[in-house]
């Protein structure tokens, strides 16, 4: 009860109010941090600190500091300075509310990896950014790099599959309200399976028809156009080849039955 009272003087009740859920030990060593920046000048305590400098609501916050207690296990300036380099490079303090893993990182570390991705044209930085393996970041860089490019000044995803099938935007827009999955499809999926689907034959009319296809995987979708044709298909619907795998099974069983019917 007593270090309850001591934690409420130096933040509200309301937002105390998760941080009684710690263990004892924790807590003391919060009581504790809290004091000694506060007796060294740094700030009143970090909960508000940060609040202030992300712009969100010290109640909001507190749910998150209260399940990542290594904040105060970081000196004062080393949370200042990586909040500086966040803040600077412009990274949404939403994400950083999600991500507060990434003030673990030193803060030359912070910026050399945002300016790394910033310096290729890459404006939507992201905490993760910091702490993702080298590869994943090249990859998220060649595919965000590529994305650029495809849709050049449309910037836009659906502005360039409407383009593409020749429809408005309207209608992709109606496509993706039918077919959500259509909406998390990366742009470079989708040039490159309509570069498929046409060099397979299928002409633009009759994929923005059936734009089912386009969720599928597209090895799947080439795995079973050859199996069609293997039995003798010309004429494919494309809704055939994103069936489920028994459907589909049962559709290739159908044409091979009546295959050995005519002979």
């Amino acid at each position: 009860m007593r270090l309850e009272l001591k934690l409420r003087k130096k933040v509200s009740a309301e937002d105390a109010l998760p941080f009684y859920k710690l263990p004892l030990k924790t807590l003391i060593h919060v009581l504790k941090i809290t004091k000694n920046d506060e007796s060294k000048g740094f700030c009143k305590n970090r909960l508000y600190y940060i609040a202030s400098r992300l712009k969100v609501p010290p109640s909001v916050l507190s749910e998150k500091l209260a399940k990542r207690t290594f904040i105060y296990s970081l000196s004062f300036d080393w949370i200042e300075k990586a909040l500086d380099v966040l803040i600077e490079m412009n990274v949404a303090s939403d994400r950083i509310l999600r991500d507060l893993w990434v003030l673990k990182y030193h803060h030359e570390t912070v910026h050399e990896r945002l300016l790394k991705v910033k310096n290729l044209g890459i404006d939507n930085l992201y905490p993760w950014m910091v702490r993702c393996s080298e590869d994943i970041l090249n990859r998220y860089i060649t595919i965000s790099t590529e994305t650029k490019d495809i849709l050049g000044e449309t910037n836009s995803k659906q502005t360039y599959l409407a383009n593409r099938l020749n429809v408005s935007v309207d209608t992709v827009q109606e496509m993706c309200f039918k077919i959500p999955a259509l909406k998390a499809i990366r742009v470079t999926k989708v040039k490159h399976f309509l570069d498929f689907l046409e060099s397979e034959g299928f002409d633009v009319e009759e994929i923005a028809n059936k734009p089912r296809v386009l969720s599928a995987s597209q090895k799947t979708v080439k795995k079973r156009l050859d199996t069609l044709r293997n039995l003798g298909l010309k004429e494919i619907n494309l809704n055939v080849l994103c069936r489920s795998k028994k459907d589909f099974k049962k559709y290739c069983e159908s044409i091979e039955s009546l295959t050995d019917q005519d002979t």
